[in-house]
């Protein structure tokens, strides 16, 4: 499982997520430690809506469905999903 990080807002450095908690099926707590200069601090995570329908959608969570404009950079997630069935 890949850690989140995101920038210390006091040293600049990198603060990790050390323990979250759920709060609703959409909500997260998420506690994060810097660990250059001892910062520690909650966040909140939600999800907001979808950008494409579920394969398997829960009868008890209802996201709105916004589909995307095209992402920028190099790569997007139509274009990675091009590339892994090109390479299958």
């Amino acid at each position: 499982m890949t850690t989140m990080k995101i920038e210390c807002p006091c040293c600049d450095g990198e603060i990790h997520a050390r323990h979250t908690e759920g709060l609703s099926d959409t909500m997260r707590r998420m506690y994060f430690v810097c660990e250059d200069c001892g910062y520690r601090t909650p966040a909140g995570f939600e999800i907001l809506f979808s950008l494409s329908a579920s394969a398997k959608p829960r009868a008890d969570v209802a996201l709105e469905v916004r589909p995307s404009t095209r992402l920028r950079g190099g790569f997007n997630a139509r274009t990675t999903l091009a590339l892994a069935r090109a390479t299958c």
